[in-house]
Formats: C-alpha cells, structure tokens, sequence
C-alpha cells in the first residue's frame, strides 16, 4: 500500500523540525553548569599558585635580607678592635663648629636598640654596625712623645701604615677619657700624621693632649650603616662622608615586618656566649664580652588572602641554653614573640622567620 505524497511530505517536515525551546535551554544549562565547574578549579588552582609564589617572595627577601645583615655585621669593629682598651669611649667630633647629625657616640663595634618609630607592642629593632672603611690596612699606631697636641699639628707615631690624607683617624686613651676624632690633611711621614687647624672642617682647634702609650685609630671614611624596618621594608641608612650631616638611604628587602636582635655574650671569659639579651654593654669590661650577634626577622607573603590564614604571632624558638632574656617556655623549649599584629589585617597575610648567629670576627680575633 503506497503512502500519498502529500503524507510523506509532512512526515519529512516533522522528522527535520530541530530542538524545541525545552531542549535548547536543557543545553544551555549544562554548559553554565560546565562553565562554572571550570571557572572554580581555574580560581582555586590560580589562588594556590600565588599563594604557592607568595610564600616563594617571602622566603626570598628574608634570606635576601639575612644575608645582607649577616655580611655587614660580621664586619662590625674592623679597625677598631684592634685596640680593645679603648673600646667604649665617648667620641668627641666636630664638623663645621658642631657635632655631625648622627654621628656615632660611642666606640663600639655593633648596637642593637629598638626602633622608635614602630607601634606600640612591636619588638622590632634596629642595629648599628661601626667599623674602618679601609680596603687596604686599618692597623692601630701608638702616639709617641712629644704630646700631641703640644707639640703642633702633626700626630707624632711608631707608624703611619695604611694612613692617607683625607682620612678619618680617632686618638684615643683608653675607654674612659673622649676620643678624639680629626682628619689627615696631609701625606703622613714615616712618624707623623699631619693635622691642620680647620674650624670649618673636621680639625677645630685641639684641647686635650694625646700622650705616649695613647693610640690612633685609621677610620678612613668610615662605616656606619643602621639596619631597622621602616614601612614594612627592611631600610639601610649609612653615614655620609661628603655630607656628614645627612644619612644616605636605600631600601634593601619589601616586606620584612619584625626584626629581634640579642647580644652574644662570654660573661666568664671561657671564650663560650653564656647569655643572650638586648642590654646594651655600657662599659669597656662589658663591650669585651659580646663576641656575636644573635638575629631573627620575619617577612611576609605578598599575596593578601581571602580568608584568615594565620591565627598567632610568628614565634622564635631560642633553645633552652645559653639563657636568653625575655623568652618564655613554649614546650619543653624557650620562645620569643615576634609580632605582626601590629599591621592592618595582618591574619590575612602568610609569614615565615628566619634566625641565624652572627660571630663578631672582629672581637673573637682582637688583640
């Protein structure tokens, strides 16, 4: 039996009619479903990576900035040492008539203090490494007779190695009386470093008299760097020998929130640290004993995160012996609180510590 062809032609027309709207938005549906599953592991995989590379930043400017620290204060006291009777004296230096702005008034090789500018509850610190510039030799002379300044301008010494004109020397007694900074004006001779009266220099008139058995001290132009933290980025400011007046300034690692620092000291002259705390030596007996620097900083990712990720302030574990002041028992160790809360939503921010001791080579080797 044969179908009609205007039957047939209906059927053709129902068999190629396409989707129906239920059908279209049916397929709609599962691709948004599709789209969204995708955009969710895309958002989590691209937030593990940069918290994954965050967390890599953080590790790098802390070790970055440790070892920054850890090369400039190994060096703390080159040249200066060498004479360890006089370390601890009070400087006594004018340039131009008045005291350099900032000028270091104490000799001493490295001083931990806490930084003024942080928020209340912060511990960080800031530390102060004092050395001679000279590449060449930093070897201290002995002031021979006649005294100086008695005698006139030049400095009368055993030996002048090293010495140049323009450089900074520092004539002491010993750790009591004022050193007395003045700049070589002149090419030393074999027994004389020349000095000339400059008021509007570094040579105003002298007043106290260096005599036989005192020393001198080759500073050349002088290292003086301070490491503190300012706005979250770790900060060197260093003397200028051009401009002593001003500080130079440089930034030297982003993102560095705390910094703690404790003196290593041998307090019974076994040649072993006995204690480690922040008080700082006052005397020369005491200014012997530091033969090391210990150092913690902390440093932070710099990916913000959605969510609260740290719920404590970063803790440093200092061990329980040799004793070190103010840590409290965290377990069967000891523990220093290094805070961040002091930072505006810092438990969205992941942090990493790092410590290390620093020997004061300068002290262990001095004579």
């Amino acid at each position: 039996m044969s179908i009609p062809s205007r039957t047939r032609l209906l059927l053709c027309v129902a068999r190629q009619r396409g989707v129906t709207l239920v059908e279209l938005m049916v397929g709609m549906l599962i691709g948004l479903l599709a789209v969204i599953v995708i955009s969710q592991v895309l958002l989590v995989s691209e937030g593990q990576s940069r918290t994954t590379s965050g967390g890599a930043d953080a590790q790098v400017n802390g070790a970055l900035a440790l070892y920054a620290l850890q090369r400039d204060v190994q060096m703390a006291g080159y040249g200066l040492t060498s004479s360890p009777d006089v370390l601890g004296c009070p400087i006594n230096a004018r340039f131009n008539g008045a005291v350099p702005t900032g000028f270091p008034d104490r000799l001493a090789p490295v001083v931990i203090t806490r930084q003024i500018d942080r928020p209340a509850g912060s511990i960080g610190d800031a530390i102060r490494v004092l050395a001679s510039s000279k590449t060449t030799y930093s070897v201290p002379t002995r002031v021979i007779p006649p005294a100086f300044p008695v005698a006139g301008v030049s400095v009368p010494v055993t030996a002048t190695l090293g010495l140049k004109t323009g450089d900074l020397a520092l004539v002491a007694v010993d750790s009591t009386q004022p050193c007395w900074v003045f700049q070589v004006s002149a090419t030393p001779s074999a027994e004389a470093v020349p000095r000339a009266d400059d008021a509007a220099k570094w040579n105003p008139t002298a007043t106290v008299a260096y005599g036989d058995g005192s020393v001198l001290i080759n500073m050349g132009t002088l290292v003086d760097n301070t490491y503190q933290i300012v706005g979250n980025t770790l900060q060197l400011q260093s003397f200028d020998f051009d401009n002593p007046n001003t500080r130079t300034t440089a930034d030297i690692q982003p993102d560095v929130i705390n910094m703690k620092a404790l003196y290593g000291k041998d307090t019974d002259a076994d040649g072993a640290i006995d204690v480690w705390n922040d008080v700082t030596p006052t005397t020369n007996a005491q200014w012997l004993q530091v033969l090391a620097i210990r150092l913690a900083i902390v440093t932070r990712s710099a990916q913000y995160e959605k969510e609260d990720v740290t719920s404590a302030n970063p803790v440093w574990n200092v061990g329980n012996t040799p004793p070190t002041t103010g840590s409290t028992a965290c377990g069967t160790s000891k523990c220093v609180t290094m805070n961040v809360d002091h930072l505006t939503d810092w438990r969205r921010y992941r942090y990493k510590l790092f410590d290390t001791v620093i020997p004061l080579r300068n002290m262990l080797w001095k004579s």
